[in-house]
């Protein structure tokens, strides 16, 4: 482990955020949930929230997706698909680890077991062989690693730059997923700017992904903020309950070539 490789102020920084969760935790009934109305009702942010909202369709359209088009134009499908499967690939010792926090040993075999054959036998990633093999890929990330230690409030809700919308507690859990990623931990210290490539290209799958969506909330919604914000904290609190995300929420299908134009939108 390469301690060295950790800043001061990274781990003050850590320190300040988990007392903060600690704070903003208050005290409640064992299994007593807060309802999706009231988690949408905090946010005491909200102007804050709004205009970084706004900075982030704006990035999305003036950034984002014209870079998403010319992407899809030059790199065929197959080899986008690549792409989003050597990016997901590298998040499996990720969600290695926090599932193992987590106490749930089935889906930290089945990360480690997806990360092997696909890196193995996958060329790195490239290809989903894992999927062949019936390894399923599970979801886990350090917010939701939170909540099942205890954390079960969210906080008010908050949207970060670039990144998109959270909770306090999971904003708080993805600085802390920095520190404990083993993909960083892995690298030698003259190789840590290869981690770049790395932001890089997750960057790219993420736009890839997002993209649409976000341009189809911007479009058809009266209020952009309060759908999206809506459609997050839904699919936000399934995936923490182990519940099946309500990915199919907002339903649109479009081909390459009338890319932006007749998307169909629907919010369940």
């Amino acid at each position: 482990m390469r301690f060295n490789n950790i800043k001061l102020y990274d781990c003050l920084l850590a320190l300040f955020m988990l007392f903060s969760l600690a704070c903003c935790t208050t005290p409640s009934p064992i299994h007593q949930e807060t309802t999706l109305n009231e988690e949408q009702n905090d946010d005491p942010f909200e102007p804050y929230n709004r205009a970084a909202t706004d900075f982030n369709f704006f990035l999305n359209t003036y950034l984002f997706r014209p870079f998403d088009k010319v992407y899809r134009f030059i790199f065929p499908e197959v080899i986008r698909t690549g792409i989003s499967n050597f990016s997901d690939n590298l998040k499996q010792p990720y969600v290695f680890v926090n599932a193992l926090l987590q106490g749930d040993f089935d889906d930290s075999a089945q990360a480690f077991g997806r990360f092997f054959t696909n890196t193995t036998l996958g060329i790195g990633g490239l290809f989903d062989v894992a999927t062949y093999f019936e390894i399923k890929a599970p979801e886990k990330d350090f917010g939701q690693t939170l909540y099942e230690w205890g954390f079960e409030n969210d906080g008010p809700y908050l949207v970060l730059p670039v990144i998109g919308p959270s909770t306090l507690r999971d904003s708080i859990g993805i600085g802390i997923g920095f520190f404990i990623d083993p993909v960083d931990w892995a690298l030698p210290r003259a190789e840590q700017h290869l981690l770049w490539y790395r932001y890089g290209i997750q960057l790219v799958d993420s736009a890839d992904q997002a993209t649409d969506l976000l341009w189809n909330i911007e479009q058809t919604s009266i209020d952009p903020y309060v759908t999206l914000k809506s459609y997050y904290l839904q699919n936000r609190n399934k995936f923490l309950r182990g519940e099946e995300a309500a990915k199919e929420s907002y339903n649109f299908s479009f081909d390459d070539e009338d890319y932006g134009d007749d998307e169909e939108f629907e919010l369940e």
